[in-house]
């Protein structure tokens, strides 16, 4: 999988603007490309550990969904931020995973982001593969 500069270095901005707590959002680009070209940010809606758990908005995410499919480009995936610690998809990542999509984390040791990691799920409520991330 590849992703754009500027996708990738918005994820890592989202996720040094969020620290200490998880940030989330969506890949987007056009489907079959192999290419996240944009990440579209949600709001970390988690009330009791948000600084090791995101849930995302529906409705948000379903508003963010309408404006992408009026275009050529689709959803390919999420990302998330793994606040002080590695970013490496962890049971509760996979347990919520679906097999279609591509999951990017970028680990941010305090407040400055780090490596970033993609996952598949192998299927839907994983275990999750590691994918090379090629930025480009």
């Amino acid at each position: 999988m590849k992703i754009t500069r500027a996708a990738a270095e918005a994820i890592k901005a989202h996720g040094a603007e969020g620290f200490p707590y998880e940030i989330c959002g969506l890949l987007v680009g056009r489907p079959g490309d192999g290419l996240i070209s944009d990440a579209r940010r949600l709001t970390n809606i988690e009330q009791e550990q948000p600084r090791v758990r995101y849930e995302v908005d529906a409705m948000e995410d379903m508003r963010l969904r309408k404006e992408i499919y009026k275009t050529d480009l689709d959803v390919l995936g999420y990302y998330h931020s793994h606040p002080d610690h590695p970013a490496w998809a962890s049971p509760t990542d996979a347990g919520r995973a679906w097999e279609t999509y591509v999951y990017v984390i970028v680990s941010v040791s305090g407040g400055m982001p780090g490596d970033m990691n993609a996952f598949v799920a192998e299927k839907n409520g994983g275990p999750m593969k590691h994918i090379e991330l090629e930025v480009v």
